[in-house]
């Protein structure tokens, strides 16, 4: 079984992160010793700020966009106009 980072919490508000079997569902504190219960934590993902589009599709599209901006330019000087 593959490990992995999971934040646990104690009944005494210590939050640890530990690298845990995903079955794995209690650890010990080591702050203090108790029990720790395994938190369900938020996805953490960045969207873009103006079109709130996760990166990767933002950066494929100026890619994409600035290819053919650049074939455009091409075609432009190599026939005087655009397409």
């Amino acid at each position: 079984m593959p490990l992995r980072f999971f934040d646990f919490r104690c009944a005494n508000g210590h939050v640890h992160e530990h690298m845990v079997d995903a079955d794995e569902r209690t650890v010990e504190c080591p702050s203090c010793g108790q029990p720790a219960q395994r938190m369900i934590a938020a996805p953490r993902c960045q969207l873009e700020g103006i079109t709130g589009a996760f990166p990767g599709a933002a950066m494929a599209w100026e890619r994409k966009r600035e290819q053919k901006m650049a074939q455009e330019r091409k075609h432009k000087e190599k026939h005087g106009t655009w397409r």
